[in-house]
């Protein structure tokens, strides 16, 4: 992706990817701020489909200003694309909480899930449905405060059909049944999912699982849920009603609103009972029984019964069809006899009755007391089937996990724990294990982002490319360092977080101080502040530089360069002295031609009388400093000696 995307926003690193759209922390130049930037995958920029869902996301949650919903800040076409710009939350997926921590403590579940019911009551309100609540689209921060985000299949009011282009538009473990069978979706079906994730907060499971998202949507429409409860025993029981209640199939047993959903679990955090009744109770559904259908249902508790129950079932059967006939005779005699046989039927059906009862209470005292249910664990499956179903127990496979320390095929846990009591036909639930989910990480360092990156998948990590970094000793392109170390045992499907280098770093450029005027130490010193060295130093005649300062540089000032570059100097030496001349051989001259003779050269005589040694010295000049010959600068004096 280009560095600036859209001529605004300055991409800082990738965030991750989903299913339709690769997601940038990038930098608002306009406004100088840190956003969000979701791009839709090019191959998906001509299909009409995706771009209208991407577009509905930008434009559900655009209308939505609320403390837990994520802002919209804007949205364009560019780069052969289309994206949304939006706000940048710093945290986590609840998906990622809820597995790094398997199960949040219940005061904590309460606290995320009425944050999004508040997000939801604004929804609702302005009448948005959002259609795919799950944890993968709710981010909680540092301080545990939630936003929920991806609007993208939002829809406005209940006039939303789950159905396009004949798919079901959701995730599977969290769609409500209305959803699943295609149907307009209202308020509740938002409330079915969040019961789903409030499920999964609180037992580290959703409640449904299976092969396919097919399958699991057929179990959202006919399976119960197991209570929460019975996962995590510790649960308390009003949280546990509210969690069903959530989960009722039928909409109009759910809560009838976000708000009606919050007050039951402000209950459950101060303790309270709560007002939500468990759904399906079981005296709405009350039917009227005739005595036809009476002795029909007492023939088939008698015949459960033995031989004696099974003979009056056999009477029970010949009154009804008696009664339905008595119906059609005349009156008079035949209404007499009928008046008879009906009281005939109530006489059996009372006898039924009172065998029936006196049977329940005879197998409830002395038969079905409980049998202590057999430790299984850690048995492989089908023996511990065998030695529950001698037992006369019913078994249940209620989940398969992956277990580090119980190997695969064989049970990790049952319930009823061993040595608890059990009717004789009820059901031991195992959970099986998969055996051990952890992979050892390769070795990446050194290697290209091509190879790591298939090597990950070839074991089943997930790669998470970092910012890429400088390196002295990695060639670019290659992987610098990664985390976790080569080696290391995790868990499948674990991110690998590694570091690409990006070559050498390039030497910061700085500027070149100006240093003409100052003497080599001064210089040296303002070379250093600026993170420079001195190079050469020579000298020179000058006549407009003081001696010791400096003439010239090398690069000259104001240039920019590399960090840690050299830079050369020239230091004035002053004025340049005059050439030399040669000093005239005077001795034996008279004083006056010796005197003309220095001065023709541009030196002063300097005469000093000595006593002659002859006569013929006197006037004559003995001696000279400098010698003739030599070299002298121009001005200087020539002392001679002269005879008297």
């Amino acid at each position: 992706m280009t560095k600036i995307f859209d001529n605004r926003y300055e991409i800082i690193r990738r965030l991750g990817s989903g299913g339709m759209a690769d997601v940038f922390l990038a930098r608002d130049t306009h406004l100088g701020r840190e956003v969000a930037i979701k791009t839709l995958y090019k191959r998906y920029a001509d299909d009409d489909e995706f771009v209208a869902r991407f577009r509905q996301e930008a434009q559900s949650a655009a209308g939505l200003n609320h403390p837990h919903i994520v802002s919209i800040y804007d949205r364009g076409e560019a780069g052969g694309t289309y994206y949304i710009a939006m706000e940048y939350l710093e945290g986590k997926s609840l998906k990622q909480l809820i597995s790094e921590n398997g199960v949040l403590p219940p005061a904590l579940a309460i606290d995320i899930a009425e944050q999004i019911l508040q997000a939801l009551q604004f929804a609702h309100e302005n009448n948005v449905i959002h259609r795919d609540i799950k944890p993968h689209n709710i981010v909680v921060n540092g301080r545990n405060q939630v936003k929920v985000t991806d609007f993208g299949i939002a829809r406005a009011g209940s006039a939303a059909r789950m159905t396009e282009t004949g798919s079901i538009i959701g995730t599977a473990q969290y769609l409500s049944p209305e959803q699943a069978r295609g149907l307009a979706v209202e308020q509740g079906s938002d409330l079915y999912s969040l019961g789903i994730v409030l499920y999964e907060m609180l037992t580290g499971k959703v409640p449904f699982e299976g092969e396919n998202p097919v399958a699991i949507a057929l179990k959202h429409l006919s399976d119960a849920p197991v209570p929460p409860q019975a996962l995590n025993p510790d649960l308390p029981d009003n949280l546990n009603t509210v969690v069903m209640r959530a989960l009722a199939k039928d909409p109009a047993e759910r809560y009838r609103d976000a708000a009606e959903f919050m007050d039951d679990l402000e209950r459950c955090r101060k303790d309270l009972p709560v007002v939500a009744p468990l759904p399906a109770d079981d005296t709405a559904r009350t039917a009227v029984i005739r005595p036809a259908a009476a002795a029909a249902a007492g023939a088939g508790a008698g015949a459960a019964l033995g031989a004696a129950g099974a003979g009056s079932a056999g009477a029970g059967g010949g009154a009804d069809d008696s009664a339905e006939t008595m119906v059609q005779q005349p009156a008079g005699a035949q209404q007499e006899k009928g008046r008879r046989k009906y009281v005939y039927v109530w006489l059996i059906l009372a006898i039924l009755a009172f065998a029936a009862l006196a049977a329940g209470a005879y197998y409830v005292a002395f038969v079905n007391q409980g049998i202590p249910v057999p430790d299984v664990v850690g048995l492989e499956q089908a023996q511990a089937e065998n030695i529950l179903k001698a037992e006369g127990f019913r078994v249940e496979v209620e989940a398969e996990e992956y277990s580090d320390t119980v190997e695969a095929g064989h049970v990790i846990s049952q319930k009823p724990g061993a040595g608890k009591k059990l009717k004789g036909d009820g059901t031991v639930r195992l959970v099986i294990s998969r055996g051990s989910n952890k992979v050892t990480v390769p070795d990446l360092v050194g290697q290209t982002v091509g190879y790591a990156e298939s090597k990950l998948q070839e074991v089943g990590l997930s790669p998470d490319r970092q910012p890429d970094a400088y390196s002295d000793s990695v060639a670019e392109g290659s992987i610098i360092s990664q985390e976790p170390p080569a080696g290391t045992e995790v868990q499948k499907g674990s991110s690998v977080k590694y570091v690409v280098s990006k070559g050498p770093e390039p030497p910061a450029q700085v500027t070149v101080p100006d240093l003409r005027g100052e003497t080599v130490d001064a210089a040296e010193a303002l070379l250093a502040n600026a993170g420079l060295s001195l190079g050469s130093v020579t000298e020179e005649f000058s006549s407009t530089v003081p001696a010791g300062q400096v003439i010239s540089q090398n690069p000259a000032a104001n240039q920019t360069v590399d960090e840690g570059s050299a830079v050369s100097i020239v230091v004035s030496k002053g004025p340049e002295p005059p050439a030399q001349v040669t000093v005239p051989g005077v001795i034996g001259d008279t004083e006056a031609a010796a005197t003309a003779a220095i001065g023709a050269a541009g030196l002063l005589a300097n005469s000093v009388y000595v006593p002659a040694p002859n006569p013929a010295d006197v006037g004559t000049v003995l001696s000279q400093n400098p010698g003739g010959g030599t070299l002298a600068d121009p001005g200087s004096t020539v002392v001679i000696e002269v005879g008297t």
